[in-house]
């Protein structure tokens, strides 16, 4: 069989690519190292969609905005107007069943271990899994990676920012038994200093599960390419020595917390940085700071970037710009082969600008305009702007 749209990478992008391209009638193939759709919501302990709340209409549009209001029983209102909060068993179970009514063919278990290339186009890839290898034949692909790994095998060219540039890799981990919570007496005592990690500058942590009923901390921080599984390895190994250590000093230094139990530590490092195609357009830090006019626009991000730095919390070259910014179709599509586009944080922006398209909401909202795009063949965006409108996706600022 030959899919119309096969996709590599069952994040928040590649789910939304996946539901996008199926909405467009085509038969589509999703694959991914883990053993469900979810991504950095399920895989890496964040089932924290910041943007996006299923008690308050219009936070979420297309594929997000269907995935929000089927999340709407089972999320935790802790701030309703701003993030839906859940666990990671029902963001990926409600992922799944998305992905199963829609008729998307998916795999897991697998890593992506070949393509094929034929000139400027992709024929094919190879996954591993078990022992086994399994070629899967397409017309379109997409690169949901997350750190353009498909882009990368192909020979396309990609950028990779630095250590500094592509932001701390970070190990999230969940406790409970939490007393007495004050928000602003924890941020005065953490701000006190004391903290055995100083790069830590800002205390940040929610409560999350199905009734809030566990604190999610994200205080661990490494510095490090998550292209490498030496680094990866390194950094992994370093960041589960932080969390014994953070644990032991928030039962010492935070009120609330002297009682709190250990219940769960990510099995993967969140990464929230690596590798980018190089885009038919490229966003970069220039474009957010005068808002320049995007004349293809797909979805829409912040202007803000440069968070989660390596020394502190914010970059020396960060920017805390209100309003938003929309992503240019030429972003998502792969400069150097016709038939690839890309979902998520690994489409064309400068490494430095890429907190702009980072978060969970956007992820979703390019990959659905990646899967657009790819069922429809790469189209002229008349053509493209028609599906997106039909599929109810926000791509405009105003």
């Amino acid at each position: 069989m030959i899919y119309d749209v096969v996709i590599a990478g069952a994040g928040p992008a590649g789910f939304g690519a996946a539901m996008g391209a199926a909405r467009a009638g085509k038969k589509v193939f999703i694959f991914d190292r883990n053993s469900g759709p979810g991504g950095v919501p399920v895989y890496c302990g964040c089932p924290v969609f910041s943007g996006m709340s299923p008690f308050v209409e219009g936070s979420a549009a297309g594929i997000g905005a269907e995935f929000s209001a089927a999340m709407k029983e089972k999320a935790f209102a802790n701030n309703p107007h701003c993030k839906l909060v859940s666990s990671e068993f029902t963001v990926g179970l409600t992922m799944t069943r998305m992905l199963r009514a829609a008729g998307v063919d998916m795999l897991f278990y697998v890593e992506l271990t070949d393509v094929e290339r034929e000139g400027d186009e992709l024929r094919s890839v190879t996954v591993t899994g078990c022992g086994k290898h399994i070629t899967i034949r397409g017309r379109s692909f997409i690169d949901c990676t997350g750190d353009a790994v498909l882009a990368s095998m192909a020979g396309a060219r990609c950028l990779c920012g630095s250590a500094d540039e592509t932001m701390t890799k970070t190990l999230l981990f969940r406790v409970t038994g939490i007393g007495n919570y004050d928000r602003e007496l924890i941020g005065r005592k953490f701000a006190e200093g004391g903290f055995p990690f100083p790069w830590q500058d800002q205390f940040m942590g929610t409560f999350v599960g199905e009734k809030g009923e566990d604190f999610l901390l994200n205080l661990t921080a490494v510095s490090g390419t998550a292209q490498s599984p030496e680094e990866l390895t390194r950094m992994d190994m370093e960041l589960r020595e932080q969390v014994a250590a953070v644990l032991e000093w928030v039962r010492k230094a935070l009120p609330g917390f002297e009682n709190c139990r250990l219940v769960a530590v990510a099995p993967i490092i969140g990464v929230r940085g690596g590798r980018n195609i190089a885009g038919r357009e490229q966003i970069t830090t220039g474009d957010l700071d005068e808002n320049t006019p995007v004349t293809e626009p797909v979805a829409v991000g912040k202007r803000s970037y440069g968070e989660h730095y390596i020394k502190t919390f914010r970059a020396p070259w960060s920017k805390s710009q209100v309003g938003l910014r929309a992503v240019p179709y030429g972003a998502l599509l792969s400069a150097d082969i016709a038939n690839l586009a890309a979902g998520g944080r690994g489409i064309g922006v400068e490494p430095r600008a890429v907190s702009a398209v980072r978060l969970i909401p956007v992820c979703i909202a390019t990959g659905q305009a990646a899967g657009i795009a790819a069922a429809l063949g790469f189209p002229a965006y008349d053509v493209l702007r028609e599906e997106l409108v039909k599929q109810k996706c926000r791509f405009e600022t105003a």
